[in-house]
């Protein structure tokens, strides 16, 4: 009985003992987690992992039953000089093996991570450096032995941007200490590319209960990096950067070496998608790549910094691109792209203008852009070319066929919009046009081009034109158009419906040049069959004003060329000529009456100031004419003509024809005026000095002097007296506004003889005419009965010009002028001898 309570006491005093050391274990176990375990124990793990490649400094160590020990605070080195931190660590499990330990010896088999975090800084010493987060991370790190590692099941969060990681690989070597040179320059390096993936990371915004995924599987050798191989795979819902919005992402491929190529790359917005491949090679941060997109495309370009002038293009559809390309992206620099691809987009618009459709092979490396094959197709035409873009640059060479109309707000700062704006189009209007050249986007004074135009059915202010051609260099400076020829259509052309005539006429300038400078516009080398108000009213509407009383019924032949100077700075500077000819017929209004002039040609000098016209010669009724007359500028918008005229045996019975006599008399006109014709109205405005003379002809039978026959007939008692043989007179005159006056008329007969003195309003067509006749001989043997004035008569006439009433008057004493021919012996005269030369 005593033996079994002596058992019964030691069995409860184990149990004591047992409990008390557990009690003394637990709060050992509790005292050595507060206070740490020894660090002995530390060193010898941070030596274990040291000899596995991890080089790091543990802070604190604990230990927990049924998991293992737990590292607090652990910096780990890229080597075993402790200079360059890779990451920091708040808590690690490590599984020690139990074995080794017993005899002393430390080996960290497996580290594990659950719910902790990771600080990857760009620069440890800097504390203000940006630092790479990683939150939630979780995994397994098996070491098995010698270089080899496996992770498991790593997981992490780095800005929301979800992580998986797993990898077969052996770690590298031990190796000698660099030098401190060469650890600056590891550290530095560190510190750039942890910067970029920063960098790169932060603009990202997504939706957090759909983050982004990144799966990463690493097999290889680190001491050989072409052996390692890493499968990689990239999955995201809605991602937005920097106005760009994308809905989908999915990236799968492999890295080997250094080189990692994505097979598969797939990317999707809310209307179109991007699918495509990629490689880059991480030893020279340079990669390729090939891809066919709908993507919204300006908002790429504005991402990728394009050129400035693509901001003002606009799609109203999703632009289709298929491409290839190489990127770059260097130390301490942005990436650089150079993209070669073809590009096609429906209904764009550029600077407010409109086109259905636009394709193009497209090269761009970031700063440069080339358009080749170019295609913009409108509803009214197509542009072809190509066209280079560079900044402060763009060059060009483009055909087409698009109207005037598409190119309005291109040019509205240049010259050459000004001349557009003066041609109008109309339904049949076409256009061919190659041109090329160059401009700054940027300065509306920097721009060049060169090239040919072909153009039908169109108007330059208001003359218009069924076929135009030339050539062209144009800068802000100067306008050149040169070997240009020009159909102009006179099918609406009044002067072509009053006459008849053909419905076109042609023309071909040499070169026509605008300079900017001197305000100048050069003409050479124009000839052609055209009439020639309807060109000279673009450059010099006076002067036209003037041509269009020269009525030609036909288009005459014209050439010149010279300058003509335009607007404040251009004037005092025109010096332009013209030589005409026609062998048709000229309508002129002169003195209220329309002549019909033949065979006319000319030389024409504008001035400045005035408008010469030389070696003016044409035929008129049937006689020769001559000229010459000055157009002179005055107040208002009036103009006076200064000159002379001379004819030389001009048909009478044409000429009273043309003046409306019923009356006509044969016989020729001889004669010459110096005159001057100011204002609008046809007599009014005339004044001048000239001569006149009758030749062969029936002085008395002529219309003025028909109705003083019978008078005389009467005075002689002879209807057949001899004054029917007065053949040729003589007379000079004095015009002045419309009224002309003349005091030395001179007619003779073997046996009479004539003066007399006249005015003749032209203005109101009246004549006040005193006619004198002095008749010696037989006559005057007649006469003796009316003595003292035996032999002299005098006769009135006034009225209307045509038909004035004649009738015989008291004789007066002649004007001084008239009395030596009136009271000399009549005898023969020869007025030929009087005619102008």
């Amino acid at each position: 009985m005593r033996h079994i309570r002596i058992i019964h006491k030691l069995r409860t005093l184990v149990a004591l003992l047992v409990f008390a050391g557990m009690l003394a274990a637990g709060y050992s176990l509790w005292w050595a987690n507060q206070t740490g375990l020894p660090d002995s124990w530390r060193t010898e793990i941070e030596k274990a992992l040291a000899g596995r490649g991890l080089h790091a400094d543990i802070q604190g160590l604990r230990y927990w039953p049924f998991k293992g020990v737990q590292a607090d605070e652990v910096v780990i080195y890229g080597d075993e000089t402790r200079q360059r931190v890779l990451a920091r660590v708040k808590e690690v499990v490590m599984d020690i093996d139990r074995t080794k330990l017993a005899r002393g010896q430390v080996r960290v088999e497996r580290l594990d991570l659950k719910g902790g975090s990771l600080s990857l800084p760009a620069d440890p010493l800097d504390p203000q450096s940006k630092v790479l987060e990683v939150k939630n991370a979780s995994g397994r790190l098996l070491m098995p032995g010698g270089r080899r590692f496996e992770v498991i099941g790593a997981k992490g969060e780095v800005n929301g941007i979800q992580l998986e990681f797993e990898a077969l690989i052996l770690g590298y070597r031990q190796r000698p200490s660099g030098t401190d040179l060469e650890n600056e320059q590891a550290r530095a390096n560190r510190r750039k590319q942890l910067t970029r993936v920063i960098d790169l990371l932060e603009p990202w915004q997504f939706d957090a209960a759909a983050p982004p995924v990144i799966r990463l599987r690493v097999e290889g050798d680190l001491d050989d990096p072409k052996t390692v191989r890493a499968d990689v795979f990239v999955k995201s819902g809605p991602l937005e950067h920097g106005g760009v919005l994308l809905k989908k992402i999915e990236a799968k491929g492999e890295m080997r070496g250094r080189l990692l190529v994505l097979d598969s790359l797939h990317l999707e917005d809310e209307g179109g998608a991007l699918s495509g491949r990629m490689e880059y090679d991480m030893n020279d941060r340079s990669g390729r790549f090939e891809a066919n997109s709908n993507l919204e495309l300006p908002v790429l370009l504005k991402e990728f910094d394009a050129p400035g002038w693509l901001d003002q293009v606009s799609f109203q559809a999703r632009p289709v691109v298929s491409t290839q390309g190489e990127f770059k992206w260097p130390e301490n620099a942005k990436p650089s792209i150079h993209v070669m691809g073809h590009l096609m987009a429906e209904n764009l618009r550029f600077q407010g203008h409109s086109a259905s459709k636009v394709e193009t092979d497209v090269s761009w490396n970031g700063e440069n852009a080339f358009l080749d094959n170019l295609v913009v197709t409108r509803p009214d035409g197509t542009l072809r070319g190509k066209l280079l873009a560079k900044p402060g640059n763009v060059r060009y060479d483009l055909a087409t066929n698009l109207r005037k109309g598409v190119w309005r707000g291109f040019f509205d700062q240049h010259p050459l919009g000004k001349i557009l704006d003066d041609f109008t189009d109309r339904d049949d209007t076409t256009v061919n046009a190659h041109v090329f050249g160059r401009f700054d986007p940027a300065d509306p004074h920097d721009w060049s081009t060169k090239g040919e135009v072909r153009v039908t059915h169109m108007a330059y202010k208001g003359t218009p034109f069924r076929e135009a051609e030339v050539k062209l260099d144009l800068n802000h400076d100067y306008l050149d158009f040169y070997d240009g020829k020009v159909e102009f259509d006179y099918a609406n052309y009044a002067m072509r419906k009053e006459f008849g005539g053909p419905m076109t006429g042609r023309a071909k300038a040499e070169s026509v040049r605008w300079d900017s400078a001197p305000g100048t516009l050069t003409l050479k080398g124009i000839e052609g069959d055209f009439w020639p108000a309807p060109v000279l009213r673009c450059f010099l509407p006076k002067v036209a004003d003037h041509l269009e009383q020269y009525r030609f019924h036909t288009p005459p032949k014209l050439s010149g060329g010279g300058v003509i100077g335009l607007f404040e700075r251009g004037a005092g500077k025109t010096d332009f000529r013209v030589n005409g000819s026609t062998q048709g017929q000229v309508t002129y209004e002169f003195v209220g009456k329309d002549l019909l002039l033949s065979g006319l040609k000319t030389k024409v000098q504008v001035k400045p100031h005035s408008t010469e016209i030389r070696d003016l010669s044409f035929d008129l009724f049937d006689g020769p004419m001559r000229g010459k007359f000055d157009i002179l500028p005055t107040e208002g918008d009036h103009t006076k003509v200064k000159g002379e005229l001379d004819w030389t045996r001009l048909s009478l019975p044409e000429l009273s024809g043309a003046c409306g006599f019923e009356k006509k008399a044969k016989g020729f006109v001889t004669g010459r005026i110096e005159f001057e014709h100011q204002g609008e109205a046809a007599a009014a405005g005339l004044s001048g000095d000239g001569l006149i003379a009758l030749e062969d002809g029936e002085m008395f039978s002529v219309p003025i002097f028909g109705p003083l026959s019978p008078v005389l007939s009467a005075v002689l008692a002879n209807r057949k007296a001899g004054f029917q043989e007065a053949k040729d007179a003589f007379c000079t005159f004095n015009v002045k506004e419309g009224v002309l006056r003349t005091d030395d008329f001179l007619t003779t007969t073997p046996s009479l003889v004539f003066t007399g003195d006249a005015t003749a309003d032209l203005n109101r067509s009246t004549l006040d005419m005193t006619i004198r006749m002095n008749a010696r001989g037989l006559f005057g043997i007649i006469t003796l009965p009316l003595k003292p004035f035996y032999g002299l008569f005098q006769f009135r006439g006034t009225g209307p010009i045509k038909e004035p009433k004649w009738d015989n008057v008291m004789f007066t004493s002649p004007p001084e002028s008239q009395n030596e021919r009136l009271l000399a012996p009549p005898r023969a005269r020869d007025v030929k001898g009087m005619e102008s030369p």
